[in-house]
């Protein structure tokens, strides 16, 4: 296992200099804080939290820690699945929290430059008001920041037709391990110039370097849109929709799907429309653009996709109010989850024509070892949250059954082409999946890449690599 010094008083000095008495947390409250995330029963504490404010001070706190040999874990909101920003040796925990200003917004070249603590939601918020949209949307954008997006790939349901976090990101400013500031990428629509390192630190899930900035591309917003809820009396019947839709060129923003189970759960904390109690799976679209007579036309042409399997009765809502309530449905199942049982979440992806088989082989595993199965998420993408749920088990029992169960889904996933993480990452919880779906000369290149960046392994261990 890696070793890493302690912590010295020295050190502690060192970046109280550099960042001042309230840049660096060393109580209890705040190290708790920071050393958990989203992900569910994983706890590990920092040293101190070191909150710079500058790409300047960032540099600095990683000079020093390479001199020290200190680990430093980068964290943004907390909001990851994965144990990503979780500092699992201890060390630093380096929030970008204060690096949330908007440095730059180009309306005729449509991007701008933000820095990485930037709130999402506050970024989409900001851009819109001028009549523009950045569409990566993740559940989180109200906490999660852009640096945390980008470290993650994070999606959300619209990537479905416009990409994750990854297809709008135009350069970016970083910190290597060593302190050494670099910019990649830039402000043109085509680079080809050397390696692409924006996209090599795009989802490398702050282990190469600490993205500080980002320039981001964006679009103008649509300025219509329609919410689509179409119940299936069968799971069979929904899933295979999903891939005609698309054959059919409705191309949604988003499409969603939710089991029976999981709308029986979110049915305690939001109203569902009586036309979709009852309902095998439920699909939840989103088409947008700038014609509304147009988003009519191809909302029929989904009617009719879906009238080839069976007889649905599509809830069309126009207006913002009644698509908020729509939308509240799908956004309130993690919430319900949450409140019901104890949860191992697995972020599975497959192509679209096995969404079915996905269901129904996360309900047997489930079954097989006392669990029960709770599956929703982004269909338009084959990419589902299956979630195990404890129920009453005892604690040793949970974790043998959790883990041997997880175990055979993605060993099932690999096996029909897909992946063992479609947005959340791999982090800590999943390092040991990663082998299932990357060969060994994948895995080594992935390692060369780690040492050539990081050759003291400082940055972020413990993250992909079970042997780092």
């Amino acid at each position: 296992m890696t070793r890493f010094p302690p912590l010295s008083s020295e050190t502690l000095a060192g970046l109280r200099h550099l960042l001042g008495e309230t840049g660096v947390l060393t109580d209890s409250v705040s190290l708790g804080a920071y050393g958990v995330d989203e992900t569910e029963e994983v706890d590990f504490r920092p040293a101190a939290v070191a909150l710079p404010e500058t790409t300047e001070q960032v540099a600095a706190v990683l000079q020093l820690a390479a001199q020290t040999g200190i680990p430093v874990t980068p964290r943004g909101g907390g909001t990851g699945l994965s144990g990503g920003a979780l500092p699992v040796f201890g060390g630093l925990s380096l929030s970008l929290e204060r690096l949330n200003r908007i440095r730059f917004l180009d309306q005729t070249n449509l991007m701008i430059e933000v820095e990485a603590g930037l709130i999402t939601g506050d970024l989409k918020r900001a851009v819109e008001e001028k009549g523009l949209f950045y569409p990566p949307d993740p559940a989180s954008h109200d906490s999660c920041q852009i640096g945390g997006n980008i470290a993650e790939d994070a999606a959300g349901p619209r990537s479905c037709k416009y990409g994750t976090t990854r297809n709008w990101v135009l350069g970016l400013e970083a910190v290597l391990p060593d302190g050494t500031v670099i910019r990649t990428g830039g402000a043109t629509r085509k680079n080809v110039a050397g390696y692409n390192l924006t996209q090599l630190l795009v989802g490398s899930e702050g282990t190469l370097a600490v993205v500080t900035a980002a320039l981001l591309k964006l679009i103008n917003l649509p300025r219509f849109r329609l919410t689509l809820a179409a119940p299936f009396s069968t799971l069979q019947g929904a899933a295979q929709a999903v891939s005609r839709l698309f054959v059919a060129g409705v191309d949604p923003a988003s499409c969603e799907l939710m089991e029976a189970r999981a709308l029986d759960l979110v049915s305690s904390l939001t109203a569902i429309p009586e036309q979709l109690v009852d309902a095998a799976a439920l699909l939840l679209l989103e088409l947008d653009g700038d014609d509304d007579q147009a988003l009519l036309e191809r909302a029929a042409r989904a009617s009719e996709v879906f009238d080839t399997l069976e007889e649905v009765e599509v809830i069309v809502a126009q207006e913002a109010g009644d698509q908020r309530r729509l939308w509240e449905i799908r956004e309130k199942i993690a919430i319900a989850v949450r409140e019901y049982s104890v949860y191992k979440e697995a972020d599975t992806v497959v192509p679209r024509s096995e969404l079915a088989n996905l269901v129904e082989k996360a309900r047997q595993v489930a079954s097989d070892r006392q669990l029960e199965a709770v599956c929703y998420g982004h269909a338009g993408d084959g990419n589902l949250h299956v979630n195990l749920l404890r129920g009453d088990l005892d604690e040793a029992t949970w974790k043998e059954n959790r883990d041997a169960a997880e175990a055979e889904l993605f060993d099932w996933v690999a096996g029909v082409g897909g992946s063992v993480t479609g947005e959340h990452g791999i982090g800590w919880s999943q390092r040991r999946y990663l082998p299932l779906v990357a060969q060994p000369a994948a895995m080594k290149v992935m390692r060369g890449l780690k040492a050539a960046f990081d050759p003291r392994g400082i940055l972020n261990p413990g993250k992909i690599f079970t042997d780092r």
